[in-house]
């Protein structure tokens, strides 16, 4: 129930911050990357195919939890993408179609809790 709230908790303050990030320039898309704290883990985007990667890169017995996230046309913002990695060899990914000018960004968890990490947004 904690783990819970403390995920729920982080997500809502990622959603705040990604509202902030709303309010300024775009960024045209373009491969880009976050990292957690500490090399648990990181996110790519490569614009080459919109593919998303998510990896675990320690082995704590926490994976980590990627969102692909944009904003409906009532101005909520949506997680159009969840991306999970840890347990298993390798980096997951999966492929979401970028589409015009409609915003997106992406944020990564490490699945023990604490603060997750988030990208700007961008656009095709």
């Amino acid at each position: 129930m904690v783990k819970t709230m403390l995920k729920r908790g982080a997500m809502v303050g990622a959603a705040a911050a990604m509202m902030i990030g709303f309010g300024s320039s775009p960024a045209l898309a373009g491969n880009l990357g976050i990292q957690l704290p500490n090399g648990r883990g990181y996110m790519t985007f490569i614009d080459d195919g919109d593919i998303f990667i998510v990896c675990d890169t320690k082995k704590d017995g926490h994976g980590v939890t990627g969102y692909v996230r944009t904003v409906d046309t009532d101005g909520n913002i949506v997680i159009a993408e969840t991306i999970d990695d840890g347990g298993d060899a390798g980096c997951d990914q999966k492929s979401h179609n970028i589409i015009g000018k409609q915003p997106y960004d992406m944020v990564l968890c490490w699945n023990g809790g604490g603060a997750c990490v988030g990208s700007r947004y961008f656009h095709e």
